[in-house]
């Protein structure tokens, strides 16, 4: 187990959560006063969190960190012993002398020009420190872990439509549907309740396309955030009251509740959901399988408002609005479950049962020449599918 996963405190400052040992002091330590110590540049190479410079190959040194929040710290904290250490590169003058003149501060600007600094938050400081006026890219896309602080920001001051609104984005949500979400937030066992939250860790997959950002909140509660990246954004995935494990377990879980449903288990998959929507907050999965047990329990309200819900967190998902036709042709509301098909064949134009209904729903609407073409469509594509067959049959008899 990474120590960061673990809950004990830190030995020197006994509040944030221990993360590594400190070969310097002998203790465990948490992130922020392992960069109070390493910030001199006084610790042994032997730790692997020692920074190094090489000669010539960055302005500053090359640090490990497990988050961008504990990189940003550090450096926050190094700065000032960086910028009055006389520099080689500068002919033995250091940054902050430099800076003091005005020929002085445009030399320093040209070196630090040969430099990528990729991260605003690195600019922002060298700005700090040495009173630079160094340009922020203002196309960068919000940091993961910037979203997370935002996040839990919002909930420690309990703004619960911001927070949902990481969830939905900007999209447009009936009242209804609205307040159903916003009252499950407010009745989180844990959100309500959160003071306090630190990034602990944050890490990216290969591809750098989904990130997560582990947290402590309240000196003791895991919480992880997934996001992925949708063009240049990073947008929030899921949350989960617990650790990155917790969020891969899930899809074993989602198996557990199909086999129960399978077997019409609907008290045991009620009990389950309890505690799964506490783990994965507003996850439309859960709300997918919460409608489905609602449908084995005839509670076809209960289903729609579940569906709806799946389909608001996450819209492009074909099954709940499969979920949602159906319901509509059994109250043989054709307008609607048209519109449903209709979408779901963007996505899936090949689908038979898709063109089936669809037929259905012309017929229903007295469109038989649409309800002909439909059907002759989907026997193109499988010229065996029996249900068209009967009713294209059942369309020409009459």
């Amino acid at each position: 187990m990474p120590e960061w996963l673990k809950k004990e405190r830190c030995k020197i400052c006994r509040d944030e959560r221990f993360v590594r040992y400190c070969l310097r002091v002998n203790k465990n330590l948490g992130w922020q006063c392992c960069n109070t110590y390493r910030s001199d540049g006084k610790c042994p190479s032997a730790c692997p969190y020692t920074p190094h410079q090489a000669e010539g190959s960055n302005a500053l040194p090359t640090v490990k960190s497990d988050s961008r929040t504990e990189f940003l710290d550090w450096l926050d904290k190094y700065l000032p012993f960086w910028i009055h250490t006389p520099l080689n590169e500068l002919q033995g003058r250091s940054a902050y002398e430099l800076s003091r003149s005005e020929d002085g501060k445009e030399r320093l600007l040209t070196w630090l020009g040969k430099f990528a600094f990729q991260d605003n938050g690195i600019i922002i400081l060298l700005n700090k420190y040495l009173n630079l006026q160094l340009p922020i890219n203002k196309e960068v896309t919000v940091h993961p872990e910037e979203l997370a602080k935002q996040y839990l920001n919002a909930v420690i001051i309990q703004d619960w439509d911001k927070v949902l609104q990481f969830h939905t984005g900007e999209r447009q949500i009936e009242q209804e549907y609205f307040d159903l979400l916003i009252q499950t937030l407010m009745k989180h066992p844990l959100l309500p309740k959160v003071k306090n939250q630190a990034v602990i860790n944050a890490g990216f997959t290969a591809e750098q396309t989904q990130t997560f950002v582990f947290c402590e909140l309240n000196h003791k509660e895991n919480w992880t955030f997934i996001f992925i990246r949708q063009n240049k954004d990073w947008q929030l995935l899921q949350t989960v009251w617990g650790t990155l494990q917790d969020y891969y377990v899930q899809k074993d879980e989602f198996r557990n509740l199909a086999l129960l449903l399978s077997n019409h288990q609907t008290d045991e998959v009620q009990n389950r959901l309890r505690h799964d929507f506490e783990v994965y907050p507003l996850c439309p999965d859960l709300y997918y399988y919460e409608g489905l047990t609602s449908l084995q329990e005839k509670n076809t309200e209960a289903a729609e408002k579940d569906f709806q819900l799946a389909l608001i967190l996450e819209p492009d998902w074909t099954e709940p609005l499969f979920q949602l036709a159906l319901l509509d042709m059994q109250r043989k509301n054709y307008v609607s479950a048209l519109a449903h098909w209709q979408n779901i064949l963007q996505t899936q134009p090949q689908d038979i049962n898709v063109l089936n209904n669809m037929g259905i729903c012309y017929l229903g609407l007295e469109q038989k020449e649409k309800a002909l073409q439909i059907w002759q469509q989907a026997l193109q594509l499988d010229p065996k599918a029996e249900i068209v067959k009967k009713n294209l049959e059942h369309l020409k008899n009459g």
